[in-house]
């Protein structure tokens, strides 16, 4: 649920310290039970004379049994640090907005209590006044400065809401064990999660390492495998290289699948023509990399999710950057981006193609997406830098790259001819 501008102005953050405080309390307490339950449960069995297969079997439940009470206590301690930085960024962004709609109030503005911004006509001069009634060019100047402080203290509720979605993926992964089976199923994480602020130089840096994913074990393989459904795909134009495990996906669509699916890959590059030309009059036709590349993943992901549904879609995204060869930057981009696109499909499920569009432009334009910076080597927010200034990836991958072409299905990354398309 998104938090309105009444929301905010009315919450009380310092609940998060007080939970950071109990989250606290709670690691002394599970570290004095795990101490009291080696003294008191193993220590006393380990002092008996007890012998046997049962002896040998218990000691091993009660190790494990300890380890929990440990890893308990490592958990809630590192929630309770997590919740603190995480209370002091709303707070931060809570007093920015704060001081916005002061700013704006000083303005000659007023903002109500849902975050609406109009002209206060009460601070105006008496020659002001009548400028406005007579004068449109003065009138429009003045709707545009209402216009421009309702971006602004828009933008503020966004960062909130940015650091609230942050919170809540945060602590899902505190609680999360490291190889993401369920908690409740197979105990406490004791591994240090870090709450990195949205919108960051530090949260830039998460992404890159974060949005990874191991190459395909199959490598890449020539596509349609399948002679039945080969000579029907090369009527689609679809013969290129896919992974392994995107080639088991595409060729549980059939062939009437395979069909829809590439009429969906066709819409996300055309619209991102259409929205973030290439600069081909410059020499720079390229699309990789850049907002026309951040625009088509996420539009390509959102129309997926519309088709497919998320859990398909993310399963197949990401099986689709699994490329030998795939560059970090290029891979935490389009990895990153592609859960944007199905973020919006899933908050606007009734959207149309066209609307889902407009939102993904939104989300380019405003930052929201991430391109490679200039000079390569890492990312940036897509509202930062024009695509002109973008760079090319230049980290090395973890592996070592296979040739292949690149896929034609909509933005993965290889070693070859238009590495990014």
């Amino acid at each position: 649920m998104t938090l309105t501008f009444r929301d905010i102005m009315s919450a009380d953050a310092t609940e998060l310290e007080n939970a950071a405080a109990a989250f606290r309390r709670m690691g002394k307490r599970f570290g004095e039970l795990r101490t009291d339950y080696d003294a008191r449960v193993r220590g006393q069995v380990a002092r008996s004379s007890w012998e046997g297969l049962a002896r040998v079997g218990y000691d091993e439940v009660a190790r494990v049994s300890s380890g929990q009470f440990g890893d308990a206590k490592h958990q809630a301690q590192n929630i309770a640090t997590l919740l603190t930085k995480a209370y002091d960024d709303l707070v931060d962004r809570k007093r920015t907005l704060g001081r916005r709609v002061k700013a704006a109030e000083e303005d000659r503005m007023s903002v109500d209590g849902d975050g609406r911004v109009t002209l206060d006509t009460t601070k105006l001069s008496e020659g002001e006044r009548l400028a406005r009634g007579h004068d449109n060019t003065f009138a429009e100047a003045l709707d545009e400065e209402v216009a421009k402080w309702q971006s602004r203290i828009d933008a503020a509720v966004e960062a909130v809401n940015d650091t609230d979605a942050a919170i809540k993926k945060t602590l899902i992964a505190a609680v999360e064990p490291p190889d993401s089976r369920a908690a409740g199923a197979h105990g406490f994480n004791p591994e240090k999660v870090e709450y990195t602020p949205p919108g960051t130089r530090q949260d830039l840096d998460r992404i890159l390492r974060d949005y990874q994913v191991d190459p395909d074990a199959g490598g890449l393989v020539e596509y349609p495998r399948n002679w039945v459904l080969h000579a029907g795909a090369l009527v689609l134009e679809m013969n290129e290289s896919v992974t392994a495990q995107e080639a088991d996906m595409l060729d549980g669509l059939g062939l009437s699948g395979l069909k829809d699916f590439k009429e969906v890959k066709g819409k996300a590059f055309d619209a991102a023509d259409d929205r973030f030309a290439p600069d081909i009059r410059n020499g720079n036709p390229d699309r990789n990399d850049n907002h026309n590349d951040a625009f088509r993943h996420t539009y390509w992901n959102a129309l997926m999710t519309k088709k497919y549904g998320a859990q398909w879609t993310e399963k197949y995204a990401t099986t689709h950057e699994a490329r030998p060869g795939n560059q970090p930057e290029r891979e935490a981009m389009d990895l990153y981006n592609n859960e944007i696109g199905r973020r919006i499909a899933q908050d606007h499920p009734d959207a149309s193609e066209e609307e889902l569009a407009d939102l993904v432009e939104k989300a380019v334009r405003d930052g929201e997406t991430v391109v490679v910076d200039h000079g390569g080597g890492r990312l940036t927010f897509s509202d930062r830098i024009s695509s002109r200034e973008t760079g090319e990836p230049k980290l090395q991958p973890p592996e070592r790259g296979q040739p292949g072409k690149s896929s034609s299905l909509g933005g993965g990354s290889a070693v070859g001819e238009d590495s990014g398309s």
